[in-house]
């Protein structure tokens, strides 16, 4: 009943069972600040300051300023993020999102939606009103730059993502097979499955002898 109970979706944040498990929370690959808002990216997530963006993020290209909140980049995506952190909208390819995204920049009316996107080929600019992208004439001149978080908010990042990183049916499975002892508590499982067959086989046979 995993599925129905959502075990596959609900996780346990026991440090004694990950480190039971061997289970290593990975550093923060590199964040980006803007205006004392961050977004950083562990692993495959995301996270705006300490709140996690749905969805699966192998890089992180930039963050600026926009009228709706924030804007980050991915090298094939743009995050569009509320003030609060929450996520509005991830615009990919469909919406003329190009491959190899190396930087972002934001213009200074940052009100009229207006970005600029570079990749290798070429400087583009995009509305984001209107989602119409046209060749920048100019280069973008002004990058973002790597950030380094604060401790508080790199431990309550890797708390977060520490805390999915072992779910209750992976733990379950595990228990039922045995698997959570290791090796040798696989073969405790099957020694323990032999047992019962064999208690059921001779209690039928001391029954049988009874009764005749």
């Amino acid at each position: 009943h995993s599925l129905s109970l959502g075990l596959n979706a609900r996780f346990t944040n026991s440090d004694l069972l990950l480190n039971w498990y061997d289970i290593e929370v990975p550093d923060i690959t590199l964040s980006y600040t803007v205006d004392e808002h961050s977004v950083s990216l562990i692993a495959d997530a995301l996270y705006f300051d300490d709140i996690r963006i749905p969805g699966v993020f192998s890089t992180l290209q930039g963050l600026v300023g926009a009228s709706f909140g924030y804007l980050a980049a991915t090298d094939t995506q743009l995050i569009l993020i509320s003030e609060a952190g929450e996520l509005i909208e991830i615009l990919g390819s469909v919406h003329g999102v190009p491959q190899g995204i190396q930087h972002i920049q934001g213009s200074s009316n940052s009100a009229d939606g207006t970005v600029y996107v570079s990749t290798r080929e070429a400087v583009l600019q995009v509305n984001l009103n209107t989602l119409q992208w046209v060749n920048a004439e100019a280069s973008i001149r002004s990058f973002n730059t790597l950030a380094k978080l604060d401790g508080d908010k790199t431990a309550a990042i890797q708390k977060d993502y520490g805390d999915s990183l072992l779910s209750w049916e992976r733990l379950i499975l595990d228990i039922h097979s045995g698997r959570v002892l290791g090796g040798m508590g696989v073969f405790l499982v099957d020694l323990m499955a032999i047992l019962f067959v064999l208690m059921a086989m001779t209690g039928v046979w001391i029954w049988s002898r009874r009764r005749s």
